[in-house]
């Protein structure tokens, strides 16, 4: 049989007839009936489209089983490297976890804080820090005078201060995050 003689028709009984065999066999190397199955998918899918590159005079059920046999090896090499990392991963995955729940716990406490701001005190910090606005353009859209924003912002940074202490560099990336 030439490449081009190997037509969907002729591509569906080699199918058909070497499927079963097949998965029986990458069964024997993986332990796994559907990552035999898909190992065997895998095989004729490449097959197919390299067929135009091989020799299809030999047989081709000796090269679907050679095929076959190296994507078992691999996914067997692949298994090995992720059942190595899995106990690492795992645990970096649960430190990440911790970092992140004590990070939005951290984040909840800032904006909790920053609740309690008298009104005034809180829009103009927002607009300062937050918004990133300058002092002069927050003072005329409140209609406050600059030394007012100024000591609004110092207030709000003071109190802040006092009752985050440990967090006060969260509120810059509470910044960031907004």
């Amino acid at each position: 049989m030439s490449a081009t003689t190997l037509n969907k028709k002729i591509f569906e009984e080699l199918f058909l007839q070497h499927f079963a065999s097949l998965t029986s066999f990458v069964y024997s190397y993986v332990r796994n009936e559907e990552a035999a199955k898909d190992i065997v998918h895998d095989t004729f899918l490449s097959f197919w489209n390299n067929c135009h590159r091989l020799d299809l005079s030999y047989s081709p059920k000796s090269y679907l089983y050679k095929l076959a046999q190296n994507y078992a090896l691999k996914y067997i090499r692949h298994r090995r490297v992720v059942e190595a990392n899995e106990p690492e991963i795992g645990r970096l995955f649960e430190s990440f976890s911790d970092e992140l729940t004590e990070y939005e716990t951290r984040i909840a406490r800032i904006e909790e804080k920053i609740k309690q701001l008298p009104d005034k005190q809180r829009e103009v910090f927002l607009k300062c820090v937050v918004e990133e606005k300058k002092y002069k353009e927050v003072a005329e859209e409140c209609g406050i005078s600059l030394n007012t924003v100024k000591t609004h912002i110092n207030r709000a940074l003071r109190f802040l201060k006092d009752e985050l202490q440990d967090d006060l560099i969260l509120l810059f990336i509470w910044k960031e995050k907004k």
